[in-house]
């Protein structure tokens, strides 16, 4: 709203004098006539939608795979997932995801070794369905991509230099090179790199298998910390052959930036090449080890026979970093050793890149390569590429030396294996989910003088929040804690801050964190506000708790001419009495509303939001406002402008008495396409979409 205020210029030194707000002075920023809105009836200045997401994990036969906690990025922010759920007996879960209305891709990552890893997918209208494994790989809404795209997953790391050697590198007889022994983009068109000589049937890998991988080698779980005893000196990491045997290589899954290659070679039992160059010839077995969709062709259960070894027969394997090239293999680069001798690290205790499992359920031998120099960044959970090797006879590989695969558990009985589960002593917890992000903030900006319109600078009091859901394996919020921090105050009344959940108050236990310094907010004996259906928590009652200037002036943070306050986050823990489905609990469902110059009948929303039971009904439709509770519109003024607006990220706001119109040119576009132009008014940085110096920048 427009304050009242005089500046006073001096010799180049701004004072400022500012007096209470008065209404009958303010002053519409919008040119428009008294006839013209700035946006159509009906558009509720939402810059978010909710996507139906339904996410299905299959093994290669059509498996379900249950337990399994998936994340759920924005494509703009890869590193902080924007929500979790946990698939169910039949490996699947449904959910309403809030995100903003420009995206119209998520990445879905089950990060399950086993499953293809960060898969992208479209958004349609307001839904995804997402398959990651089965037959196909994948399917549904997934978008594959080619090697050839830079999409791959981590692809801006670099390969590093380094034993660079004179190793004969060739396919299995009969083949003479890529050009022959790999399919060409017109049989994969997404990929390249899948070998000819693949087996004609590959093997079932199923969910009991997946579950002892993840278990043994869990993704972004280091070794050194989860399975230090797979690191020691002792074990072997190269397959030993006692008797004859056909021996299979079966590709499992890559968790790679790379487009990695996979080669193998043999010595006599007992004398081991004691330096890389005593290795003269190597046969390829996977020249892109990378899955379908994912920048390669491989599908888990892929098949390669190596051939028929006589006892006394070693097999070792070499991992050609980053070497595939799209239509052949690099062989100058990097490469790994099974033999740990043989890698470049300097320190004995950093040599090793890859581990040897036994598996005595399935009868393999599990191999699992780190692709990355340990000295430098590699994440060490050994899961960049992982295989496992077969033989006939089953007994013909020794086991001597090798370490027996971790067949994992799940301690508390919640269904959720230990490795998946951030709780795995509590079968009440399972998961932590976030909104927006762990690492980002949403936010809420309130013009305060309703029901008469104000200036519309957007800035009366500004606040950044973020939702911690602890859910169990039944997707259930178990405690949901808001984190609430005050960015502006450009108002001279004293306003409140409250937040009605869309549940029954009664399904609430406690509350804790709230700041309540007004005497004028009653509390239930459970924390929430009393005489309220729905729950409703006040995070602060009066914004001077929590944020103002040392002086006691107004207008905290919207003028260049004061210091910058800092404000105090608030954290309100609210757990329920009983698990509440996390389909009751969406973000789009919470409802945020100013309690203006501590008068708690004066409730502002966001436009289209339904008062709590303690807003003063009279209100409606008086001065600016045009709300018509029977028709289901709220606070929107004659002129459709809102006093309330709220985004999935923190923006930079409009500095005081500047619209934002001014502040954001799109904005008012936007406005008047209800929508559909524009989406990303706020966040666009390019040319056009800011005025900068509108923008409080300190």
């Amino acid at each position: 709203m427009k304050k009242v205020f005089t500046y006073l210029l001096m010799f180049g030194i701004a004072g400022i004098v500012s007096c209470k707000k008065d209404g009958s002075n303010q002053v519409n920023p919008n040119p428009t006539t008294s006839t013209d809105k700035i946006a159509p009836e009906g558009f509720n200045f939402n810059t978010t939608k909710d996507v139906a997401l339904n996410v299905t994990l299959k093994t290669n036969n059509d498996q379900p795979i249950d337990g399994v906690v998936v994340s759920v990025y924005n494509p703009n922010n890869t590193t902080s997932p924007i929500f979790k759920a946990v698939t169910d007996k039949s490996g699947n879960f449904k959910a309403t995801v809030t995100v903003p209305t420009s995206l119209d891709k998520l990445i879905i990552d089950p990060a399950y070794v086993g499953l293809m890893r960060n898969a992208t997918a479209a958004i349609n209208g307001n839904a995804t369905t997402v398959v990651i494994g089965g037959k196909n790989s994948f399917g549904g809404d997934i978008i594959g991509y080619s090697a050839d795209q830079t999409l791959k997953t981590n692809s801006i790391r670099t390969a590093t230099t380094g034993n660079a050697l004179n190793i004969k590198f060739a396919y299995p007889s009969p083949y003479t090179g890529s050009a022959d022994a790999v399919f060409n983009n017109s049989t994969y068109p997404l990929s390249v790199g899948r070998p000819k000589y693949l087996e004609a049937t590959g093997d079932v890998i199923d969910a009991s298998l997946l579950k002892f991988v993840n278990a043994s080698l869990p993704e972004s779980n280091p070794v050194p910390k989860s399975h230090p005893e797979y690191l020691s000196s002792k074990n072997t990491t190269t397959l030993n052959i006692t008797a004859q045997s056909d021996v299979w290589i079966t590709y499992v899954s890559e968790g790679a930036g790379f487009l990695n290659t996979l080669a193998y070679y043999t010595y006599k039992t007992g004398t081991p090449p004691t330096s890389a160059s005593d290795i003269t010839n190597a046969t390829i077995i996977l020249p892109n080890a990378s899955n379908t969709g994912s920048a390669g062709a491989l599908n888990a259960g892929d098949k390669v026979k190596l051939g028929r070894f006589e006892a006394g027969t070693s097999i070792g394997f070499i991992l050609l970093q980053n070497a595939w090239t799209g239509s052949g293999i690099k062989t100058d680069g990097t490469k790994y050793f099974s033999q740990d001798n043989l890698n470049p690290e300097s320190s004995a205790s950093l040599k090793k890149h890859s581990i040897a499992l036994y598996d005595d359920v399935h009868k393999l031998f599990l191999i699992g390569f780190e692709d990355l120099p340990r000295d430098v960044d590699s994440d060490n959970d050994f899961n960049d590429l992982v295989f496992y090797a077969t033989s006939n006879p089953v007994n013909g590989i020794s086991q001597d030396g090798v370490p027996v695969i971790d067949k994992g558990g799940d301690t508390d009985g919640d269904g959720v294996a230990d490795d998946q589960d951030a709780f795995p002593n509590d079968p009440t917890k399972a998961y932590i989910s976030y909104y927006p992000s762990a690492t980002t903030y949403a936010q809420v900006a309130f013009e305060d003088n309703w029901p008469k319109k104000g200036d519309y600078d957007m800035n009366d009091l500004v606040i950044n929040y973020r939702y911690t859901s602890v859910l169990n394996a039944k997707n259930q919020v178990v405690t949901l804690q808001g984190d609430y921090l005050p960015q502006a105050s450009g108002a001279s009344f004293k306003n409140g801050f409250g937040v009605q959940l869309p549940v029954a108050a009664s399904t609430v236990a406690s509350v804790t964190g709230q700041k309540a310094v007004s005497n004028y907010i009653s509390f239930a004996s459970n924390g929430v506000e009393a005489s309220q259906s729905k729950a409703v928590i006040i995070p602060f009652d009066n914004q001077d708790a929590v944020l103002k200037n040392p002086d006691g002036s107004f207008f905290v943070n919207t003028l260049n001419a004061k210091d910058k306050m800092t404000g105090t986050t608030v954290s309100v823990l609210v757990t329920f009495a009983s698990p509440v489905a996390q389909a009751s609990l969406t973000p789009s469902t919470f409802n945020p509303f100013l309690i203006s110059n501590l008068r708690r009948g004066y409730e502002i929303h966001l436009p289209g939001y339904v008062p709590t039971d303690k807003v003063d009904a009279k209100l409606f439709g008086t001065d600016d406002d045009a709300s018509k509770p029977s028709a289901g519109k709220y606070y929107l003024s004659n002129e459709n402008w809102p006093w309330a607006i709220s985004y999935n990220t923190a923006i930079l706001y409009p500095l005081e008495t500047v619209s934002i119109t001014k502040a954001y040119p799109h904005f008012a576009e936007w406005a008047a396409s209800a929508g559909l132009s524009f989406t990303d008014w706020y966040s666009n940085t390019g040319a056009g979409f800011r005025d900068n110096s509108s923008l409080y920048l300190k």
